[in-house]
């Protein structure tokens, strides 16, 4: 998809401008597994570090996949970590079914501090939970308060809808959703959906980022 970190600043604009920028929590989701989501939300996060007063955090959905964790450096680059996530409420994910302890595997998603100044990356723990407990994505907005409290700017990079529906359930908690489509694949009828599903659910969408190679620069337009 080529590089894509200059053309982040349309984006912080749009998410400032609506949000205020402090302690805002935005969403990158997209309909399909490859239109470029994780590439395109870890390069807000970078730009977000770069920007922020105290921390960014960049939390990844996708708890199966080797994800923003490894994309970043992973266990090769000696992240300091890792931390727990909880802030001291109900956390916006839960493990099923729940332990005979009253435990929601609240250490099931830790954070480690990257080689990038000021940016933080989420990791799946898995050996948080017992053999038989998934992990599921529910509203926590208390939790979300928390974070506000003590992040700049929480990005969370959701996976395709086709693959999980995890974005969705977070959509009414976050300050704002971006959506990621392939100019080259996409069709305005998919973004519409795309939209249509966000609002569905409570979001708020702040616009939309084109990527493909057919249009290698990102294209910000706003989509409210």
């Amino acid at each position: 998809m080529g590089s894509i970190q200059g053309q982040m600043n349309g984006v912080w604009s749009a998410v400032a401008a609506a949000t205020g920028g402090a302690g805002a929590a935005v969403m990158f989701v997209g309909a399909k597994h490859d239109v470029g989501i994780s590439e395109v939300a870890r390069a807000f996060a970078e730009l977000a570090a770069e920007r922020a007063a105290k921390s960014a955090w960049l939390i990844d959905l996708d708890f199966f996949g080797p994800g923003q964790f490894s994309a970043l450096g992973g266990a090769q680059a000696s992240f300091k970590g890792p931390y727990d996530m909880t802030f001291g409420v109900t956390p916006f994910w839960r493990a099923q079914p729940r332990a005979p302890d009253g435990a929601q595997g609240e250490g099931a998603v830790v954070s480690y501090k990257t080689t990038i100044p000021k940016l933080y990356v989420s990791r799946f723990n898995r050996t948080a939970l017992a053999s038989n407990q998934k992990l599921q994505v529910a509203p926590a907005p208390d939790y979300w308060r928390a974070v506000r409290r003590s992040v700049d700017l929480t990005i969370v990079d959701a996976p395709p809808l086709e693959q999980s529906r995890a974005g969705l359930a977070l959509a009414a908690d976050m300050d704002g959703v971006i959506l990621v489509i392939d100019g080259a694949k996409s069709d305005v009828r998919e973004s519409i959906d795309l939209r249509d599903e966000v609002v569905g659910r409570g979001g708020r969408c702040l616009g939309i980022v084109v990527t493909g190679q057919s249009s290698p620069a990102l294209k910000f337009s706003e989509n409210r």
